[in-house]
Protein backbone atom coordinates (compact mmCIF):
# COMPACT_ATOMS: atom_id res chain seq x y z
CA UNK A 1 0.00 0.00 0.00
CA UNK A 2 0.65 3.83 -0.77
CA UNK A 3 1.43 5.59 2.52
CA UNK A 4 -0.06 9.01 2.56
CA UNK A 5 1.75 11.70 4.57
CA UNK A 6 0.12 15.39 5.03
CA UNK A 7 1.96 18.31 6.15
CA UNK A 8 -0.47 21.11 7.75
CA UNK A 9 0.19 24.59 8.74
CA UNK A 10 -0.38 28.12 8.39
CA UNK A 11 1.06 30.18 5.73
CA UNK A 12 5.28 30.54 6.40
CA UNK A 13 5.37 27.91 9.74
CA UNK A 14 7.88 25.97 7.68
CA UNK A 15 5.87 23.39 5.54
CA UNK A 16 7.93 23.73 2.22
CA UNK A 17 11.57 23.05 4.86
CA UNK A 18 9.63 20.27 6.37
CA UNK A 19 8.94 18.84 2.73
CA UNK A 20 12.52 18.79 2.04
CA UNK A 21 13.47 17.45 5.74
CA UNK A 22 11.07 14.55 5.20
CA UNK A 23 12.47 13.38 1.69
CA UNK A 24 15.65 12.90 3.88
CA UNK A 25 13.78 10.54 5.29
CA UNK A 26 12.43 8.51 2.79
CA UNK A 27 15.78 8.51 1.02
CA UNK A 28 15.19 5.05 0.50
CA UNK A 29 11.90 4.69 -1.07
CA UNK A 30 9.78 6.11 -4.00
CA UNK A 31 8.55 8.74 -3.04
CA UNK A 32 6.00 11.72 -4.88
CA UNK A 33 5.11 15.15 -4.07
CA UNK A 34 1.81 16.66 -4.51
CA UNK A 35 2.22 20.61 -3.47
CA UNK A 36 -0.64 22.33 -2.93
CA UNK A 37 -1.08 26.41 -3.36
CA UNK A 38 -2.91 29.54 -3.06
CA UNK A 39 -2.53 31.26 -6.05
CA UNK A 40 -1.27 30.23 -9.80
CA UNK A 41 2.33 31.04 -9.13
CA UNK A 42 3.74 27.82 -7.68
CA UNK A 43 6.56 29.02 -5.53
CA UNK A 44 6.68 26.03 -3.09
CA UNK A 45 6.81 23.75 -6.42
CA UNK A 46 9.19 25.41 -8.20
CA UNK A 47 11.63 24.86 -4.40
CA UNK A 48 11.20 21.17 -4.31
CA UNK A 49 11.35 20.55 -7.63
CA UNK A 50 15.04 20.87 -7.74
CA UNK A 51 14.73 17.47 -5.56
CA UNK A 52 14.44 15.82 -8.62
CA UNK A 53 11.00 14.05 -6.87
CA UNK A 54 7.51 13.62 -8.51
CA UNK A 55 5.36 16.88 -8.32
CA UNK A 56 1.88 17.49 -9.35
CA UNK A 57 1.10 21.13 -8.06
CA UNK A 58 -2.79 22.04 -7.52
CA UNK A 59 -2.76 25.55 -7.13
CA UNK A 60 -5.25 28.56 -6.55
CA UNK A 61 -7.89 26.53 -4.43
CA UNK A 62 -7.30 24.20 -1.23
CA UNK A 63 -7.33 20.67 -1.84
CA UNK A 64 -9.72 20.09 0.71
CA UNK A 65 -12.57 22.62 -1.27
CA UNK A 66 -14.58 21.43 -3.86
CA UNK A 67 -13.39 23.10 -6.52
CA UNK A 68 -10.32 21.28 -6.05
CA UNK A 69 -10.82 18.02 -4.04
CA UNK A 70 -11.65 15.97 -7.89
CA UNK A 71 -8.12 16.89 -8.89
CA UNK A 72 -6.57 16.44 -5.82
CA UNK A 73 -8.22 12.36 -5.29
CA UNK A 74 -7.50 12.06 -9.64
CA UNK A 75 -3.77 12.95 -8.97
CA UNK A 76 -3.55 10.38 -5.96
CA UNK A 77 -5.10 7.82 -7.90
CA UNK A 78 -2.25 8.43 -10.60
CA UNK A 79 0.57 7.42 -8.66
CA UNK A 80 -0.83 3.76 -8.74
CA UNK A 81 1.04 3.54 -12.07
CA UNK A 82 4.17 4.99 -10.61
CA UNK A 83 5.61 2.11 -8.19
CA UNK A 84 6.08 4.55 -5.32
CA UNK A 85 6.22 3.95 -1.40
CA UNK A 86 4.71 7.15 -0.05
CA UNK A 87 3.40 10.20 -0.87
CA UNK A 88 3.93 13.42 0.42
CA UNK A 89 1.24 16.45 0.20
CA UNK A 90 1.58 19.87 1.37
CA UNK A 91 -1.75 21.15 1.81
CA UNK A 92 -2.11 25.27 1.57
CA UNK A 93 -1.52 27.25 4.34
CA UNK A 94 -5.32 28.25 3.99
CA UNK A 95 -6.47 23.80 4.06
CA UNK A 96 -8.61 22.96 6.53
CA UNK A 97 -7.13 19.18 7.34
CA UNK A 98 -10.47 17.75 8.29
CA UNK A 99 -11.48 17.48 4.65
CA UNK A 100 -9.20 14.50 4.40
CA UNK A 101 -11.70 12.11 6.02
CA UNK A 102 -13.92 12.34 3.07
CA UNK A 103 -11.43 12.46 0.69
CA UNK A 104 -9.80 9.00 2.31
CA UNK A 105 -13.25 7.57 1.98
CA UNK A 106 -13.33 8.37 -1.71
CA UNK A 107 -9.82 6.95 -2.01
CA UNK A 108 -10.95 3.87 -0.21
CA UNK A 109 -14.14 3.40 -2.77
CA UNK A 110 -12.44 4.16 -5.84
CA UNK A 111 -9.43 1.99 -5.32
CA UNK A 112 -9.80 -0.33 -2.24
CA UNK A 113 -6.54 -1.54 -0.25
CA UNK A 114 -4.11 0.42 -2.38
CA UNK A 115 -3.17 3.90 -0.49
CA UNK A 116 -2.87 4.29 3.60
CA UNK A 117 -3.31 7.42 5.23
CA UNK A 118 -0.63 7.77 7.88
CA UNK A 119 -1.61 10.95 9.49
CA UNK A 120 -1.24 14.59 9.52
CA UNK A 121 1.49 16.34 10.56
CA UNK A 122 0.92 20.03 11.62
CA UNK A 123 4.05 23.01 11.36
CA UNK A 124 3.44 25.29 14.14
CA UNK A 125 4.67 28.78 14.09
CA UNK A 126 6.30 29.48 18.05
CA UNK A 127 7.09 32.98 16.95
CA UNK A 128 3.27 34.07 15.74
CA UNK A 129 0.96 31.37 16.75
CA UNK A 130 -0.08 33.04 19.83
CA UNK A 131 -0.75 36.35 17.82
CA UNK A 132 -2.62 34.64 14.77
CA UNK A 133 -4.75 31.72 16.63
CA UNK A 134 -7.62 34.51 17.73
CA UNK A 135 -8.27 36.25 14.42
CA UNK A 136 -7.45 32.90 11.56
CA UNK A 137 -10.07 30.15 12.24
CA UNK A 138 -8.17 27.42 10.03
CA UNK A 139 -4.82 27.69 12.41
CA UNK A 140 -7.12 25.90 15.42
CA UNK A 141 -8.37 23.44 12.77
CA UNK A 142 -4.77 22.85 11.36
CA UNK A 143 -4.16 21.98 15.05
CA UNK A 144 -7.02 20.24 15.84
CA UNK A 145 -6.66 17.82 13.17
CA UNK A 146 -2.94 17.04 13.23
CA UNK A 147 -1.61 13.79 14.58
CA UNK A 148 1.93 14.75 15.28
CA UNK A 149 3.18 18.53 15.71
CA UNK A 150 5.80 19.89 15.10
CA UNK A 151 6.26 23.39 17.14
CA UNK A 152 9.07 25.14 14.63
CA UNK A 153 11.21 28.51 14.51
CA UNK A 154 11.85 27.92 18.41
CA UNK A 155 15.14 29.49 17.86
CA UNK A 156 13.48 32.61 17.34
CA UNK A 157 11.41 32.63 19.86
CA UNK A 158 12.00 32.95 24.28
CA UNK A 159 11.49 29.80 26.35
CA UNK A 160 8.82 30.93 27.59
CA UNK A 161 6.96 32.01 24.49
CA UNK A 162 7.26 28.45 23.37
CA UNK A 163 6.17 27.29 26.32
CA UNK A 164 2.77 29.54 26.39
CA UNK A 165 2.42 28.30 22.61
CA UNK A 166 2.77 24.24 23.73
CA UNK A 167 -0.19 24.41 26.18
CA UNK A 168 -2.28 26.22 23.95
CA UNK A 169 -1.77 23.75 21.24
CA UNK A 170 -2.13 21.05 23.94
CA UNK A 171 -5.50 22.72 24.64
CA UNK A 172 -6.37 21.96 21.43
CA UNK A 173 -5.35 19.13 20.67
CA UNK A 174 -5.07 16.35 23.67
CA UNK A 175 -3.66 13.21 21.26
CA UNK A 176 -1.12 14.30 19.19
CA UNK A 177 2.45 13.73 20.26
CA UNK A 178 4.12 17.59 20.28
CA UNK A 179 8.03 18.00 19.12
CA UNK A 180 9.95 21.41 19.45
CA UNK A 181 12.19 21.97 16.52
CA UNK A 182 13.70 24.86 14.36
CA UNK A 183 14.20 24.56 10.96
CA UNK A 184 11.69 21.96 10.75
CA UNK A 185 14.39 19.72 11.46
CA UNK A 186 13.08 15.91 12.87
CA UNK A 187 14.94 14.96 16.09
CA UNK A 188 13.50 11.84 16.15
CA UNK A 189 12.20 10.23 12.76
CA UNK A 190 10.26 7.54 14.55
CA UNK A 191 7.92 10.08 15.51
CA UNK A 192 7.29 10.53 11.02
CA UNK A 193 7.93 7.02 10.77
CA UNK A 194 5.46 5.82 13.47
CA UNK A 195 3.08 8.17 13.00
CA UNK A 196 -1.10 6.87 13.18
CA UNK A 197 -4.01 8.81 12.22
CA UNK A 198 -5.35 9.37 15.93
CA UNK A 199 -8.37 11.72 14.38
CA UNK A 200 -10.44 9.54 12.27
CA UNK A 201 -13.05 9.20 14.34
CA UNK A 202 -13.79 13.62 14.18
CA UNK A 203 -15.62 13.50 10.99
CA UNK A 204 -14.58 16.17 8.40
CA UNK A 205 -16.10 17.58 4.89
CA UNK A 206 -15.13 19.32 2.21
CA UNK A 207 -15.54 23.16 2.34
CA UNK A 208 -17.10 25.24 -0.34
CA UNK A 209 -14.67 27.89 -0.14
CA UNK A 210 -11.55 28.98 1.16
CA UNK A 211 -11.01 31.80 4.07
CA UNK A 212 -11.17 35.77 3.11
CA UNK A 213 -7.22 36.31 2.60
CA UNK A 214 -6.67 38.44 -0.28
CA UNK A 215 -4.00 37.96 -2.41
CA UNK A 216 -1.80 40.25 -4.79
CA UNK A 217 1.28 39.89 -6.94
CA UNK A 218 4.42 42.23 -7.53
CA UNK A 219 6.00 41.92 -10.92
CA UNK A 220 9.31 43.30 -11.64
CA UNK A 221 12.64 43.44 -13.34
CA UNK A 222 16.47 42.68 -11.35
CA UNK A 223 16.82 44.73 -8.29
CA UNK A 224 19.94 44.48 -5.41
CA UNK A 225 18.97 41.88 -3.18
CA UNK A 226 19.87 43.46 0.18
CA UNK A 227 17.58 46.60 -1.08
CA UNK A 228 15.06 44.05 -1.11
CA UNK A 229 15.30 43.05 2.05
CA UNK A 230 15.26 46.48 3.46
CA UNK A 231 11.92 47.27 1.88
CA UNK A 232 10.32 44.64 2.75
CA UNK A 233 11.23 44.82 6.28
CA UNK A 234 9.20 48.32 6.42
CA UNK A 235 5.96 46.81 5.45
CA UNK A 236 5.94 43.01 5.98
CA UNK A 237 4.35 42.83 9.20
CA UNK A 238 1.07 44.23 7.59
CA UNK A 239 0.75 41.28 5.98
CA UNK A 240 0.81 37.05 6.81
CA UNK A 241 2.97 35.76 4.07
CA UNK A 242 5.51 37.09 1.39
CA UNK A 243 6.97 34.54 -1.03
CA UNK A 244 8.89 34.75 -4.24
CA UNK A 245 12.13 35.29 -6.46
CA UNK A 246 14.23 37.90 -7.19
CA UNK A 247 17.45 38.41 -9.66
CA UNK A 248 20.43 40.33 -9.50
CA UNK A 249 22.59 40.10 -11.86
CA UNK A 250 22.82 36.17 -13.36
CA UNK A 251 21.84 35.62 -9.60
CA UNK A 252 18.38 34.10 -8.56
CA UNK A 253 17.44 34.14 -4.93
CA UNK A 254 14.28 32.62 -3.27
CA UNK A 255 12.69 35.34 -0.71
CA UNK A 256 10.40 34.96 1.67
CA UNK A 257 8.87 36.63 4.75
CA UNK A 258 6.27 36.27 7.85
CA UNK A 259 5.86 39.32 9.47
CA UNK A 260 9.03 40.88 10.24
CA UNK A 261 11.31 38.08 9.25
CA UNK A 262 12.87 38.45 5.98
CA UNK A 263 15.03 35.72 4.90
CA UNK A 264 16.44 34.93 1.29
CA UNK A 265 18.49 32.52 -0.20
CA UNK A 266 20.21 31.83 -3.51
CA UNK A 267 19.15 29.28 -5.46
CA UNK A 268 21.53 26.67 -7.57
CA UNK A 269 19.15 26.34 -10.79
CA UNK A 270 17.90 28.13 -13.55
CA UNK A 271 16.53 32.07 -12.94
CA UNK A 272 12.91 32.69 -12.80
CA UNK A 273 10.65 35.22 -13.45
CA UNK A 274 10.93 38.07 -10.55
CA UNK A 275 7.59 37.96 -8.57
CA UNK A 276 6.30 38.16 -4.89
CA UNK A 277 3.12 36.33 -3.64
CA UNK A 278 1.81 38.48 -1.04
CA UNK A 279 -0.83 36.98 1.25
CA UNK A 280 -2.67 39.23 4.11
CA UNK A 281 -5.73 40.75 5.48
CA UNK A 282 -7.88 42.43 2.69
CA UNK A 283 -6.93 45.94 3.15
CA UNK A 284 -6.67 48.14 0.10
CA UNK A 285 -4.60 50.60 1.74
CA UNK A 286 -1.73 47.83 2.09
CA UNK A 287 -1.68 48.05 -2.18
CA UNK A 288 -1.44 52.00 -1.89
CA UNK A 289 1.11 51.69 0.74
CA UNK A 290 3.52 48.53 -1.21
CA UNK A 291 3.30 51.04 -4.50
CA UNK A 292 4.40 54.38 -3.39
CA UNK A 293 7.05 52.47 -1.12
CA UNK A 294 8.62 50.59 -4.15
CA UNK A 295 8.85 54.15 -6.09
CA UNK A 296 10.31 55.77 -3.46
CA UNK A 297 13.60 53.36 -3.17
CA UNK A 298 13.39 51.59 -6.83
CA UNK A 299 13.95 52.86 -9.93
CA UNK A 300 12.05 50.05 -11.56
CA UNK A 301 8.56 49.44 -12.87
CA UNK A 302 6.28 47.64 -10.26
CA UNK A 303 3.50 45.34 -11.60
CA UNK A 304 0.52 44.63 -8.95
CA UNK A 305 -2.03 42.29 -9.93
Amino acid sequence: MIDIYLVTGFLGAGKTTLMQNLMKVFKNDRVALIVNEFGQEGVDGAVLEKEGMVIEQIIDGSIFCVCRSDKFIDTILKTREMGIDCLLVESSGLANPFGMHEVTDMLHKLSPNTFHYSGSICVVDAKHFSKLSDVVPVLTEQVQGADLLLINKTDLSTPEAVEKVEKGVRKLNKQAPIVQTSFARIPDVTEILGLRWHRGTMKGFLVKQTPGIEKFVLKFGPVPVDQMVVWLKKWADRVYRIKGFCSEGRRQFYVQAVHDDVRVSELDHKPQENFLIVLGPADHEIKKMVQSSWSEHFQRELTLA
